[in-house]
């Protein structure tokens, strides 16, 4: 399992514990956020959960096991939200699927058995939804398929996109392709911070790239998980924080830093290992979103 970073949600969100942080440190939630180094979930790739890259190791859908007892003839995504038609013609969607299971066949090495299960379902005021999944072997307890920095469960929406792993690079479109992104990582975060990857892909991918300080857009994170930073965008996303000072770190493209200020990165003496020409009047780099380091 590849992981990612770590968030403060907007206020109407339900990760109460990442608020409390915040209003202990005198920030507010409209331009800040915490950022870490981790990529991604579990990847679903047309109902095929891969391994690591370039070990062969996958895991195909054998079932898709609706508690009502009906047959599934087809599944999409639709934004974030998984529907599934039945034999009878009926459309199922968001809450309707909870303690639905999907059955995998596992080729490692070995065959085994594994299933997923949608234990919970919910919308959010953005449009977005959340899922509870749960994971588990043919034997043994069902456990959270996504945990956070603190080891407890959190959700994941579903992403009609993947990701390598080791670059961080979004791969060509092909259709059925999905991720499930944990929520406490950079994929599903970018896409609750509101840059979704069905309306706004560029700016969703600049989100990965700037959470991680993947300064380069090769895959090598600069920053670690908790740390504070501000983020600003041209689209209304992400909007200056008031009465906040800041030093610019950076503008973001999809393909990493379009612009870099070495003397503000979120390390102290991090070195981008590319060059980057420093940062002038804001997004003249061309980038989507700029990030700033809080002054104390």
């Amino acid at each position: 399992m590849a992981c990612d970073v770590g968030h403060i949600p907007r206020a109407d969100g339900p990760d109460e514990v990442g608020v409390r942080e915040l209003e202990i440190n005198g920030f507010r939630l409209n331009g800040l956020r915490l950022n870490g180094f981790r990529l991604n979930g579990f990847r679903l790739n047309g109902f095929r959960l891969n391994g690591d890259a370039g070990t062969g190791d996958y895991i195909d859908l054998e079932m898709f096991q609706l508690h009502q007892g009906w047959t599934v003839t087809h599944a999409w995504l639709e934004g974030s939200e998984l529907r599934v038609q039945t034999s009878t013609g009926t459309t199922l969607v968001g809450t309707q699927l909870v303690d639905s299971i999907l059955h995998f066949g596992l080729v490692d090495g070995a065959p085994k058995k594994r299933k997923l299960k949608i234990a919970g379902a919910a919308l959010q005021s953005s449009g977005l939804w959340l899922y509870d999944l749960q994971i588990k072997d043919d034997v043994g307890v069902w456990e959270p398929l996504c945990v956070d920095a603190l080891g407890n469960a959190t959700q994941a929406v579903m992403v009609g996109a993947v990701w390598d792993p080791s670059t961080g690079d979004r791969l060509p479109a092909v259709s059925g392709l999905v991720t499930l992104a944990c929520r406490d990582a950079a994929i599903g975060k970018c896409a609750e911070w509101g840059y979704h990857p069905w309306e706004f892909a560029d700016h969703h991918q600049a989100c990965t790239r700037m959470v991680r300080a993947d300064y380069c857009g090769d895959g090598a994170s600069h920053t670690i998980d908790g740390m504070v930073i501000h983020v600003l965008d041209e689209i209304g996303v992400e909007e200056a924080e008031a009465n906040l000072d800041y030093v610019v770190e950076a503008e973001w493209g999809p393909d990493g830093a379009t612009c870099l200020n070495l003397e503000s990165t979120r390390l102290v003496g991090s070195t981008a290992g590319c060059e980057r020409t420093a940062c002038g009047e804001a997004f003249a780099s061309g980038g989507l979103i700029q990030t700033g380091i809080p002054v104390p």
